[in-house]
């Protein structure tokens, strides 16, 4: 399985680059290697049992400490350092961890801060890894994902979910010893992808650091010394970095194929990576985190950009994708349904059975209920929306109703209605909170837009609107419709 290649690839590939930073640090697979050593041992030596908090923000301590869980058999939670305060609370009362890596102050359990971890890191090697703790129904990793409650979900996903996935995005993608670019953070799963690719192919990993306040010749000048191959991408990062009419082949002669996921990617985005990377192999993929990254790909041609819907495509050969009716049953083809996902990368479920009705059974396989809408045509699948009130925007998963829970959390907000910008094509361009304030409170939106942020990633944060009332229709029901044609 996968972690005996990536014990391989640790052992043999030496000086070659395993680990890059943009700021230009860059570490060997011998240091990767001596620093999941160390790491390992330490986790050995305190006789760590339990779920280990891994925090941080893409530093190479985080791929060591999330490698050495692995080794060890211990289920690791990856989470960004940009999570708010209170968020991060939430994962720790649900995740109950008997450890955390990271610069987090809690009561809860033992903490090792990242001096620390760098210490660690840094000794002569004690304990080498001779074996693989993990198996194959062990869960492996956990991310947190927006919930409808307004709290987190810890999604559970197993050594063999992970192998599964893995050896399928080395298929598609052909890769061998390349430069992967990784955009997202390792809370996210789609830097699962590129986080295990480059190691099973003994590939030097690209980290783009923070990218807010995105400093367009500072990344091109980093972008042009990494001599990049491959990259993993959302179509919404790929947008931002075309608004610079430098992101081209000249930029990166190199790059023969990018992996989308994430999102929906439209035939705009398509057409302009073309007209940038005329030789470029573009993969259309699909897949929640609840089924380890992805499912579904495609390889896109420039006739693609002729469709008006570009498809996700077809699923991997262990997975098997029923478009289904709310009584379960098959539709036919050209029919629009919802996405149920059955086979080797179905996640083990929700953290604390969160949200059971979502994974079920299905011909005797496990199956997961997406709330994705979607048809089949000529063997290939089209996505088309979103079935509740769960979007996809820049990239991420959002609960609508998560945003609604913790504005109504805050202590002048009598009534909140979330809604979704879109534009024709029916992607998501905007988030929209509407706030009817309560008697006699003084507020405006900056202070609950300041409130909310404390409570909630920036990527979920919406623009706030002031409102006397909450329309609703005649049935009693919000009036999101009116909301959007009045206000948006």
């Amino acid at each position: 399985m996968i972690f005996d290649v990536i014990l391989n690839t640790l052992r043999t590939e030496g000086a070659s680059a395993a680990y890059t930073q943009d700021d230009g640090q860059t570490f060997s697979y011998n240091e990767l290697y001596k620093f999941v050593c160390n790491i390992y041992g330490y986790l050995l030596s305190k006789k760590t049992d339990g779920n280990v908090i891994v925090y941080g923000h893409k530093e190479v301590y985080m791929k060591a400490c999330m490698l050495a869980c692995s080794f060890a058999g211990i289920t690791y939670i990856p989470v960004d350092s940009s999570t708010p305060e209170e968020r991060v609370s939430d994962i720790i009362n649900q995740a109950e961890p008997s450890l955390i890596f990271g610069d987090i102050e809690t009561t809860f359990c033992k903490t090792v801060s990242s001096d620390e971890i760098n210490r660690i890191m840094n000794r002569p090697v004690q304990t080498e890894i001779n074996e693989i703790s993990l198996k194959p129904d062990d869960i492996c990793y956990m991310i947190f994902t927006s919930g409808s409650t307004g709290q987190p979900k810890g999604v559970k996903v197993t050594y063999s979910n992970l192998d599964s996935c893995i050896k399928w995005v080395k298929e598609i993608t052909g890769s061998k010893k390349e430069v992967i670019l990784n955009q997202a953070n390792f809370s996210f799963d789609l830097s699962v992808a590129d986080f295990y690719l480059s190691l099973v192919t003994g590939s030097e990993h690209f980290i783009i650091g923070d990218i807010s306040g995105f400093d367009f010749s500072s990344i091109f000048r980093r972008l042009e010394k990494s001599g990049a191959t491959i990259a993993v991408f959302t179509p919404s990062f790929a947008d931002l970095l075309m608004l610079d009419r430098s992101f081209s082949a000249e930029l990166l002669p190199k790059l023969h194929t990018i992996l989308f996921c994430g999102e929906k990617l439209s035939t705009k985005t398509v057409q302009k990576l073309f007209r940038r990377f005329p030789d470029l192999k573009i993969i259309n993929s699909y897949g929640p985190t609840e089924c380890t990254f992805a499912v579904t790909s495609v390889l896109l041609t420039k006739d693609s950009v002729l469709e008006e819907n570009i498809s996700i495509g077809s699923p991997k050969k262990d997975v098997e994708i029923i478009i289904c009716d709310e009584n379960l049953s098959p539709l036919p083809d050209g029919e629009t349904g919802e996405i149920m996902i059955a086979g080797a990368s179905v996640a083990d479920g929700y953290l604390n059975n969160y949200g059971r009705k979502a994974f079920i059974e299905y011909d005797g396989r496990k199956a997961y209920l997406t709330g994705d809408l979607a048809y089949r045509q000529k063997g290939l699948l089209y996505y088309k929306s979103r079935k509740d009130n769960q979007i996809k925007y820049k990239g991420y998963r959002i609960e609508l109703t998560d945003i609604e829970s913790n504005l109504l959390k805050i202590d002048s907000v009598e009534e909140a209605c979330v809604v979704a910008k879109r534009n024709k094509n029916g992607d998501v361009t905007g988030i929209f909170g509407f706030v009817k304030i309560k008697e006699n409170c003084s507020t405006d939106v900056q202070s609950i837009e300041k409130e909310l942020s404390s409570k909630l990633p920036l990527y979920m944060c919406p623009k706030v609107r002031i409102i006397n009332d909450i329309p609703l229709t005649a049935n009693g029901k919000r009036d999101v419709k009116k909301l959007s044609e009045e206000y948006i």
